[in-house]
């Protein structure tokens, strides 16, 4: 058999059904439960060209409060100020130094340096008026960008799925590394897992969420763990700390959840002989497990709850200390809450909210009377 290329529509695919049993959590002591809502959102039916948006793909708060949103269909990446007013695109669409193909991912390291990557690995950076700074490519034989955060004021971290070659051919690889943005050079390896392009291959070691609080600190929770945990990084690969959570929850079987929303499934094809045969990495198997961090302005670190609905998080302190829980809800919300913990603020989006897409900022009563 002969791996020919992974397939790059790596969304997050929603499965049906009603929410899985068992994702209660046992605690001694009652925890505060906030309720996270919109108190803005960016995104028209009809109008200004600014703010109409055609598909969203990814999203996220830089500093300053300021929302940016990658448009995979428009193929801009649109910067907006903190009262949701258009500021400006960086980049464009093309072939050359500066420009992109297919916008995935948009991040703002401390410094004010702006990195876009497109679909096709590619990372071009910009300075805060949008001049053109550098480009790279990230190595392996096609791939997928399944995350990136920024960690300091020249480096981001990148969880990112490729084809590596091999003594036998190909092989599967995830890995997780410290990049400087302008060079592409790697700073630090955190994670680098391998896998055989088989249905038989189980690639939930490979599953990972990360987050950082932009100041040199990383958070990685691991989704094949037998408890909730979240490894503490800084720029060397070995941890500094671990947050165990939650250590008498007992992990139950994910029944009848072919696929989990929240994890991106990867699909590839592999060629025997005259025929192609169309796969998918598996999911996970077990919850509960942390299917997404954040780190708000305080430094306490978000843990997304997994499975359905995909709205509930428990709030941590970097000591560990289990602060509250937080229910994010979306008007008219039909089915899975995609959402972005940052310091700078917080942001959502539903894909099934409406007949077009809204990005919305979240905030607590308290901050929609202010």
């Amino acid at each position: 058999m002969k791996l020919l290329y992974p397939i790059l529509s790596a969304l997050i695919i929603m499965g049906c059904g009603e929410p899985p049993a068992g994702n209660e959590l046992v605690q001694e002591e009652a925890i505060p439960v906030d309720t996270l809502t919109a108190v803005d959102s960016i995104g028209i039916l009809m109008g200004d060209s600014c703010y109409t948006i055609g598909a969203i793909t990814n999203f996220t708060m830089l500093s300053g409060a300021q929302p940016v949103i990658v448009d995979r269909v428009k193929g801009t990446v649109a910067l907006f100020d903190e009262n949701g007013v258009f500021v400006r695109n960086y980049g464009r669409q093309g072939e050359g130094p500066g420009e992109f193909q297919h916008p995935m991912s948009a991040i703002k390291l401390s410094s004010g340096t702006v990195v876009i990557i497109d679909r096709y690995a590619n990372v071009n950076s910009y300075d805060m008026s949008g001049e053109f700074l550098g480009s790279w490519s990230f190595s392996g034989m096609g791939g997928a960008l399944l995350d990136c955060i920024p960690f300091d004021e020249s480096t981001m971290v990148c969880y990112f799925f490729s084809m590596q070659r091999v003594e036998e051919g190909f092989s599967i690889n995830y890995s997780l590394k410290r990049y400087n943005a302008i060079t592409g050079e790697i700073e630090s390896e955190y994670f680098n897992w391998f896998g055989e392009p088989s249905a038989s291959t189980d690639f939930t070691p490979a599953y990972l969420a990360v987050a950082s609080d932009e100041e040199g600190t990383m958070y990685l929770s691991r989704l094949q763990s037998d408890v909730w945990a979240v490894e503490v990084y800084g720029a060397d690969p070995a941890p500094v700390d671990t947050i165990v959570l939650f250590s008498d929850q007992e992990r139950t079987p994910l029944s009848g959840m072919g696929i989990v929303p929240g994890i991106m499934p990867l699909q590839y094809q592999i060629q025997d002989g005259d025929n192609f045969q169309q796969a998918a990495v598996n999911m996970p198997e077990e919850q509960p497990f942390i299917s997404a961090l954040g780190v708000d302005g305080e430094g306490n670190i978000w843990c997304r709850r997994g499975g359905l609905p995909g709205d509930m998080w428990d709030v941590v302190s970097p000591e560990g200390e289990h602060l509250r829980e937080v229910m994010a809800v979306l008007p008219d919300s039909a089915y899975y809450i995609d959402m972005d913990v940052t310091p700078h603020g917080i942001l959502a989006f539903d894909i099934f909210t409406e007949d077009y897409h809204k990005l919305y900022i979240m905030g607590t009563e308290v901050e929609r009377v202010q």
